[in-house]
């Protein structure tokens, strides 16, 4: 036999607005149970109506098939995606050419392709700072940890030099401006 305690406080309120008795959304448990029995409602009537309600708090918990079927397809379509796109990372490639003087630059992974981009942005004797650096659309897709190894590279071989500038960001907490040595 089911009695008011086997169902939730939301179905509690369902049965008792279905019978006309005010509830307060305040009201415990408890408190509402002892609302709904001095109602004085006819036990057999009560009774259909627990049970009602002990329906529709069972095939709440079933989760349906298709619903659980469908989630793990679509859960199997994003991890093929996913390796898929992580297989298109990992094999970025570049592809340099050559535009009035100045390579132009896609997407690398290649430290020597990065500092010849660089090098190639910088004549020798100018000055660059690196919030301009930043701002160049090429550099911008690749990522910035790559960046900064391409230009301590280029700093250790002589082919920049570091320099007080006007720069909002900076590179390794430190470098503000690079000029081209050679």
């Amino acid at each position: 036999m089911v009695s008011l305690n086997d169902l939730t406080v939301p179905l509690l309120d369902r049965l008792a607005k279905e019978c006309n008795i005010p509830l307060k959304k305040n009201h415990k448990k408890k408190e509402k149970i002892e609302l709904i029995n001095a109602a004085n409602i006819e036990d057999l009537k009560l009774q259909e109506l627990i049970q009602k309600y002990q329906n529709i708090k069972k095939s709440e918990k079933k989760p349906k098939d298709d619903s659980v079927s469908e989630l793990k397809g679509r859960i199997r379509l994003l991890e093929e995606q996913v390796k898929f796109l992580m297989s298109k990372i990992s094999v970025s490639e570049i592809k340099l050419s050559n535009d009035e003087n100045r390579e132009t630059i896609t997407i690398t992974s290649d430290l020597r392709d990065i500092k010849r981009f660089v090098t190639s942005l910088i004549k020798p004797g100018e000055s660059i700072s690196i919030d301009e650096l930043i701002e160049i659309r090429e550099l911008q897709k690749i990522p910035l940890i790559t960046l900064k190894h391409a230009i301590y590279d280029l700093i250790d071989e002589n082919v920049l030099n570091t320099s007080e500038g006007n720069s909002r960001q900076k590179l390794g907490s430190r470098i503000k401006k690079l000029t081209r040595i050679k």
